[in-house]
């Protein structure tokens, strides 16, 4: 070896143990059937449930790339969902109750992704140089505007009857709906993962933390603020489209005020419990919003108060999101992903502690981790 020339360490290889490894398996299964097995095995009512849950999560993933990675707090997320939901509608539109052709039901996820991205884009761009309470000032009211010039036309909204969206033969059942809705969560969150780890998604989350010195480190501000808008709103346009084909109809009453209203404030909640700029968080958050009500339904109807929930329906969820709101930014400000954050480490291969570095037991120079 040359004089001077320096030792770079060795490193020691992470090895997992057995018991390790089969409790990792363990909970994998568990999960696995959590989200397979019941709703499979609870029948069709619960499996069109999940499959709400399963667009709620779609939405909640393209909330926390605009709130959580970009720091753009929206209130008109609901008008990206809406224009999905009524692009796609309209594409498959028929009088009749035959299925969709697959050709056209492709076609219409796919301009419901288009037009969302293209919405949220102008939005993008006129909010451009206002950022916090202003900018969900402006989207709120954007969201209502959309919502009560575009949604309310008539042509486009069935003549207030509302717009069919048979969903094509293959995915009729509401087995292979939900699977496609799990689909679509899988690709959504590879998409959202591989953008946080390309230049792109570094520039965004730097957004986040100050945009005066994003932009003295050259970070392009204006571009990667319209790319955060226009990456969220095209999720968000796909969870509209796919939403359409779950209640196979696109109705105005969905988006405007004050289902609108009420649909804008849950998006945002759900985002802030799940834990800004948490992936797992959110997605928990969001699919525990999206079985809300159906939980709610059960869980009077097993005490025998289905009666007075009945007339309560509409405050009893709203304040338990205030509560769970409350008590992440009192007591838990990291949310839901802060608490998920060490078992994601652990089934990863990390040793389970509720801190961000990785303790190890040195063991013959190998760490060795349960």
């Amino acid at each position: 070896m040359a004089a001077g020339s320096e030792t770079l360490p060795t490193p020691r290889l992470a090895t997992v143990t057995v018991a390790g490894m089969l409790a990792r398996a363990v909970v994998i299964a568990a999960v696995v059937a959590v989200v397979l097995g019941v709703p499979f095995g609870l029948g069709s009512k619960v499996l069109s449930d999940c499959s709400l849950a399963a667009i709620y999560a779609v939405i909640g993933i393209s909330m926390n790339i605009l709130v959580g990675y970009a720091g753009q707090i929206s209130l008109g997320q609901q008008a990206f969902v809406g224009v999905g939901a009524l692009v796609a509608s309209n594409i498959v539109h028929t009088n009749t109750v035959t299925a969709t052709d697959p050709f056209l039901f492709a076609l219409s996820i796919a301009a419901a992704v288009g037009i969302g991205a293209a919405t949220a884009l102008v939005l993008g761009a006129v909010a451009l140089r206002i950022s916090g309470l202003y900018l969900a000032l402006v989207t709120l009211v954007f969201g209502a505007v959309a919502a009560d010039v575009v949604f309310t036309i008539e042509s486009l909204n069935g003549h207030s009857a509302g717009v069919t969206a048979v969903r094509p033969a293959a995915l009729a059942g509401d087995g292979a709906f939900y699977l496609f809705c799990l689909a679509a969560v899988a690709v959504v969150l590879y998409v959202d993962w591989s953008f946080t780890r390309t230049k792109a998604g570094r520039a965004v989350n730097a957004l986040r933390e100050s945009e005066l010195v994003a932009q003295a480190f050259a970070v392009d501000v204006v571009r990667y603020k319209l790319l955060a808008f226009s990456l969220s709103g095209a999720i968000a346009g796909l969870a509209g489209g796919i939403f359409a084909f779950y209640t196979e109809s696109f109705s105005d009453k969905t988006y405007t005020y004050p289902a609108g209203f009420t649909l804008a404030l849950i998006f945002l909640v759900m985002v802030v419990i799940g834990g800004l700029g948490s992936r797992s968080g959110v997605v928990i958050a969001s699919a525990f919003f999206g079985l809300l009500n159906p939980i709610l339904d059960w869980f009077f109807n097993t005490i025998g108060r289905a009666d007075w929930y009945v007339d309560h329906k509409n405050y009893v969820p709203g304040l338990i999101g205030a509560t769970l709101l409350l008590q992440t930014i009192i007591m838990n400000p990291g949310g839901l992903g802060q608490v998920v954050r060490p078992i994601g480490r652990w089934l990863a291969g990390g040793r389970f502690t509720f801190h961000d570095e990785s303790e190890s037991a040195d063991v013959g120079g190998r760490h060795v981790r349960a």
